[in-house]
Order: structure tokens, then C-alpha cells, then sequence
């Protein structure tokens, strides 16, 4: 192919990135087993980010009325004309900096030392990682009190969740989500926080993957981008309502066999 990924081979991936990408179940990982199964060719980096950009406007669009609400705020702090209806606003805003902060420290540490593997057997244990944390939803809310208010402990729980959630095998929505949880976050705001969190991460990648040298524009044609990235919005749209309803109806549990499968298929099977 002449630029590596066919138009049908895009819409498979937009389609795969937008489900994966939402519904916690760790798209970076259900890719390095279906290569590592399939036969399937390196994707080109900078198409993987851009599906990673499309299910990051699904988030905009979804929440569109509170990040509108963050930008407003930060605009007046820093022409220092903000007031008392913008601190809940700020506050988000500095948990989401500092768990940001937390998460680029965590996601450093684990490539300095070599734990960022994507072997199959690697990806297999951390899916049933993924699948132990989704199980262990249910039982936040009886042991530990809820509180409307964010603070340094937040951030720090999420953010060295996110961080781990950088790792093939770990679902970033559902790590966050859950350590969102048992950080005492109510299920709604829990949901919220976990992809709005998401939306400087993803921006990082982007700046990151378009100041490499090794991802050329030129990898992929324009067409098949497009089709990938617009396969990615119309699942994606479909699988965050989902997961947000599932949040919401503390059923996040129910991945969880899912992963056990698909965590035991990994490490066992040898087609």
C-alpha cells in the first residue's frame, strides 16, 4: 500500500479506537494482541495519534458546555477578574495541572526504568490488572465517603493512576474512573473528571508525535485519515454514552469477565 493503511483497514481502526478508546477495556492493548494474532502491520504513529485527536473531540463536544466554563475561568484569573462563582471552576482546573504533573512523572519513571513492554504476556497480566480495578468499582462507595470537593488527594490518586494507565494493558478510562472512586469523587463527577483529565494528556501526545522525525505526514494519505478519524467520532460518541451510563449505574464491573478472558487468552493461547 503507498501509504500504509487502506481505507477499510482506517475505518477498522477508527471503529476499534473509538469502542476501545472509551469503554474501559485498554485499546493500546486489544491492538498489541490482535498484531501479535493477526499479523496485523505497524500502524504509522501519527494516525494512531490523530484517532487519539478524533475520540478527544468527541470529549470536547460532549462536555462542551464545562470545558466553555474552564476556558472562561482561566481567562479571568489571569486577567485577574475572576470571582467566587469561578472557584469550583479553578479548582478543577488545578487538580487537573497537578495530576497532569503526576502523570507525566509517572509515565517518565516507568520508560526510564524499561517497564513500558508490550509483550503479549506483558499485556495480558495488565488486562487482568484492568480487570481486578473495574471489580473493585462496586465496593467504593461503601468504603469510603464521598466529598463534592477536590483537592491534592484527588490529584494525586488520579494522576498516578493516569500514569499507569500509560501502560498497554492498563485502560486509562478505567483506571482513572476508578481511582476517581475511591478517591471519594461521586459516580457522575467521577466519569466527568476521568475525561476531562484525559484532554491535556492527549494534546501531549499530539506536540510530542508531530516534533518526532519518525512520523512523517506523509505515512498516510489524507483519505484514509479522514475515514479513520471520523469512524473513531461516530463510535466514540456511541461508546462514551455508554460507559457514562455504566458509570452512573455502578455496572463498570461488567468488563471485568471480559478482560479475564481476554487477559487468560493472551498468556495461554498459541494460534
Amino acid at each position: 500500500m503507498e501509504h500504509g493503511v487502506s481505507v477499510l483497514e482506517a475505518l477498522l481502526l477508527g471503529v476499534v479506537q473509538g469502542l476501545t478508546e472509551f469503554l474501559p477495556v485498554s485499546s493500546s492493548g486489544h491492538l498489541i494482541l490482535a498484531r501479535d494474532y493477526l499479523h496485523i502491520p505497524e500502524v504509522p504513529l501519527l494516525f494512531d495519534v490523530l484517532l487519539h485527536v478524533a475520540t478527544l473531540l468527541v470529549i470536547v463536544f460532549h462536555y462542551r458546555v464545562l470545558v466553555g466554563k474552564l476556558i472562561a475561568a482561566a481567562w479571568r484569573f489571569v486577567r485577574r477578574t475572576h470571582t467566587m462563582e469561578d472557584a469550583p471552576h479553578l479548582r478543577l482546573i488545578a487538580t487537573i495541572i497537578g495530576a497532569t504533573v503526576i502523570t507525566v512523572a509517572i509515565a517518565l519513571g516507568l520508560k526510564a526504568f524499561g517497564l513500558e513492554a508490550e509483550s503479549r504476556k506483558s499485556v495480558s497480566m495488565l488486562l487482568l490488572v484492568s480487570a481486578a480495578l473495574l471489580a473493585s468499582t462496586p465496593f467504593a462507595s461503601r468504603f469510603v465517603k464521598g466529598s463534592g470537593n477536590l483537592g491534592w488527594k484527588q490529584a494525586m490518586i488520579t494522576g498516578v493512576a493516569q500514569g499507569f494507565g500509560t501502560l498497554a494493558g492498563i485502560s486509562r478510562s478505567g483506571a482513572t474512573i476508578t481511582a476517581s472512586l475511591w478517591a471519594g469523587m461521586e459516580r457522575k463527577k467521577a466519569g466527568e473528571y476521568s475525561f476531562i483529565l484525559s484532554i491535556p494528556a492527549v494534546l501531549g501526545a499530539l506536540v510530542l508525535t508531530l516534533l518526532s522525525k519518525d512520523s512523517p505526514m506523509t505515512s498516510i494519505g489524507a483519505v484514509p485519515m479522514l475515514v479513520g478519524c471520523l469512524s473513531a467520532i461516530v463510535t466514540g460518541i456511541a461508546a462514551l454514552r455508554l460507559l457514562l451510563w455504566m458509570v452512573r449505574e455502578a455496572r463498570l464491573w461488567y468488563f471485568s469477565p471480559y478482560l479475564v478472558a481476554v487477559g487468560l487468552f493472551g498468556l495461554f493461547a498459541t494460534v
